[in-house]
């Protein structure tokens, strides 16, 4: 929770609707991404939603990780500069720290 806070406080969090892409070009993704200046970023999905463009287009993209809501720890809360989370992995992620 608190590693959580502190992105917050610093503005460092910011929630998504989805992680669905048309398709799966990284240079579309990477050209799209670079307006959130980050040198390294964290995207939280849920499982249950489907982002298999995302997932290939992020695959090529340097200092960019994705990881499930389930998956969800503090060192790589800590350890990228921008966190992204979808919002149906929001939901997930406060049923389990509550």
């Amino acid at each position: 929770k608190c590693a959580l806070s502190n992105k917050s406080k610093k503005e460092e969090i910011i929630f998504v609707d989805s992680l669905e892409i048309a398709d799966h070009k990284t240079k579309k993704l990477f050209h799209s991404l670079k307006k959130f200046n980050f040198n390294s970023a964290l995207f939280i999905h849920s499982d249950k939603s489907n982002n298999e463009n995302f997932k290939k287009a992020s695959s090529n993209i340097p200092k960019l990780a994705m990881l499930s809501e389930k998956g969800l720890n503090v060192r790589d809360l800590m350890t990228f500069d921008k966190i992204f989370i979808e919002k149906t992995a929001v939901e997930q992620i406060t049923k389990r720290l509550t």
